[in-house]
């Protein structure tokens, strides 16, 4: 159970970072909570997407605490190129929200990937979970729990891929405003802040005032049992809609999409009427809104789940609707020149609506080169967060999630092989070229 490099996590991120240092020749081990491989990564859409340049992502995302997602940008090409390498893109270059991406077979990269760690001489261990970490002089000793035993792993390097925090519901409840609502998860159950942990007891520092987070709107009470419903209960649709709060007033610019709606509802408390169009509602239901992904009526699914989903033909019945729900719709808003254009002239559609969260931009400070910074600002030697546990890489706005994750694992995987391979690791430690 020793290795130059152990990575904690097997999602998209901590693959990533394995793979990288696996094809720099380390000897790597790879462990994961999880009763299998794969994260939040597995069960996504699948499109590795950013912005499109530097100026795209300043505008989406302008944040105090938007300090590495220049890192996603300019990495961008590479990493398609590299992912590409394992397993072709399943669509052409396409636009996704304020950018463009590929989509990917995510599951069969992660195939592939799992295989390059294995030929190398790697290993992936899953149901494993580090129960205590400490620094040697020449790298890390771990405590590893697996099927009811316990066993100590010693590393030169080590790069933390836990998948963030987003599985903690004190920090989903942290991200809206009040503290009265627990967001439900939008991700997979396992990613609750073990990366942020482990980074803090070896000295590493946390940005817990970014309060930013990737997720979608959902109807209120539905109740998710699989992972497509994360796609499923999700109101893609917002963006040609309107938002409404309690005493029935728009509070967010809609057209910036439903990520951007969902963070600008949990600044605003939690909860939120979302009203679309009959002609929204045909085209929602009958196409993607994102080329290459599934069609399927997401406010129909919702509906028939539980979910606080109806439809009203009329005014009347609409602010009736709305009222039931605990809002104070009236005709003065319907009769708004943005509303009664967005609204059209036939049915109605809409959802009480509340922010579910898939992933927190706040966690572990990082510099450039993804090492884990220490009080001082200073980099911990031979200690790498990637992914979602990587602190800072969006504040207020986003620019996808598996282009960071593969970007910054290739860079930590990289970096993690020098440090390994140092007669003594090194805070300057830098990557190979």
């Amino acid at each position: 159970m020793d290795a130059d490099v152990a990575v904690l996590g097997a999602g998209l991120a901590g693959l990533s970072a394995a793979t990288a240092a696996s094809e720099h020749g380390a000897r790597v081990l790879v462990l994961e909570r999880a009763p299998a491989t794969g994260g939040s990564a597995a069960i996504s859409g699948g499109y590795v997407w950013t912005a499109t340049d530097l100026d795209g992502l300043q505008t989406e995302d302008s944040g105090e605490f938007q300090r590495h997602g220049h890192l996603v940008v300019e990495g961008y090409r590479a990493a398609i190129g590299w992912l590409a390498g394992y397993a072709p893109p399943i669509t052409a270059e396409q636009p996704n929200l304020h950018g463009r991406g590929y989509k990917f077979d995510i599951p069969l990269t992660q195939l592939y990937m799992t295989r390059a760690i294995a030929a190398a001489g790697g290993r992936i261990e899953v149901n494993s979970e580090v129960t205590d970490v400490a620094r040697e002089d020449d790298g890390f000793v771990l405590s590893v729990s697996r099927d009811g035993a316990t066993e100590t792993v010693r590393a030169r390097a080590l790069v933390l891929a836990t998948g963030g925090r987003p599985a903690d519901p004190e920090v989903r409840r942290s991200l809206v405003a009040g503290g009265g609502l627990v967001p439900p998860l939008r991700g997979n159950a396992y990613s609750n802040g073990g990366g942020a942990r482990i980074a803090t007891a070896l000295g590493g520092r946390l940005n817990t005032d970014n309060k930013g987070f990737y997720g979608h709107l959902w109807a209120s009470g539905v109740e998710p049992v699989a992972p497509l419903d994360f796609i499923a209960f999700t109101f893609y649709q917002s963006e040609e809609g309107v938002m409404l709060d309690a005493a029935g007033r728009r509070f967010a610019d809609e057209t910036r999409g439903d990520h951007n709606n969902t963070t600008a509802l949990a600044a605003h408390g939690g909860h939120a009427l979302l009203l679309w169009s009959e002609e929204v509602q045909q085209r929602a239901g009958g196409q993607p809104f994102v080329g290459g992904s599934l069609p399927m009526d997401r406010w129909g699914i919702s509906r028939a789940r539980g979910g606080r989903a109806d439809s009203a033909a009329t005014a009347d019945e609409l602010i009736s609707m709305a009222r039931g729900w605990g809002y104070d719709l009236d005709r003065a808003t319907l009769d708004e020149d943005v509303v009664r254009q967005r609204l059209g002239d036939g049915r109605i559609f809409g959802a009480d609506v509340i922010p579910a969260v898939t992933m927190t931009f706040g966690g572990v400070e990082i510099d450039s080169e993804c090492r884990v910074l220490d009080a001082n600002r200073e980099p911990i030697p031979g200690l790498y967060a990637v992914g979602g546990d990587a602190s800072d890489i969006y504040h207020k706005g986003y620019a996808g999630g598996l282009c960071a994750a593969t970007v910054t694992g290739r860079i930590a995987g990289s970096s993690a092989v020098f440090a390994a391979r140092s007669p003594k690791t090194s805070a300057a430690a830098s990557p190979p070229a």
